[in-house]
């Protein structure tokens, strides 16, 4: 494997280890809103916000951790009756065409989080009305590092398909 797949693959798997410690505040921020909210009848207004906040940042960080794992859904039932080197083109022609959209996402979302910071925009969504560029921030580092990890499997592919026309 090229050094530069080892550095994506460990960049990938840091952050989907980060992402997934994501789920520590989320879980504290909703046990101290219902404690707050039924026991002391005094909801918060930033819990709510926290809340979407760390399960959307959960799950975009954790996109690239799937797809370096394996665990994004594939349709086995027919791939299982495939040949290891017909397996391994489907998956450099697929990720050929996703690493174009991902990259042109990344690209969109640069501005979007640039606007987003350039005029304060605010969420709107509770009385907490956070600012919303460092969840754009989010949104960007997630789809770059997919991108980076899309490119990475195609490169494993690429040598998975070399390594078995010559067997």
């Amino acid at each position: 494997m090229s050094p530069f797949v080892n550095q994506i693959e460990r960049l990938t798997g840091n952050i989907g280890i980060l992402a997934s410690l994501a789920l520590v505040p989320l879980v504290l921020t909703t046990t101290y809103e219902v404690i707050a909210r039924y026991v002391f009848e005094a909801p918060t207004i930033w819990a709510y916000e926290v809340g979407y906040m760390l399960t959307g940042s959960h799950f975009l960080l954790g996109m690239a951790y799937t797809l370096q794992q394996g665990q994004f859904i594939r349709i086995d039932i027919f791939s299982q009756a495939m040949s290891a080197k017909t397996r391994a083109l489907i998956d450099i022609c697929s990720y050929s065409i996703i690493l174009p959209l991902m990259l042109w996402l990344t690209y969109g979302l640069t501005g979007y989080l640039v606007s987003g910071f350039i005029k304060g925009e605010r969420s709107g969504q509770s009385a907490m009305n956070m600012p919303v560029w460092p969840f754009r921030v989010v949104f960007l580092i997630a789809f770059a590092l997919l991108a980076l990890q899309v490119y990475a499997e195609i490169m494993k592919s690429l040598q998975k398909y070399k390594a078995v026309s010559h067997e």
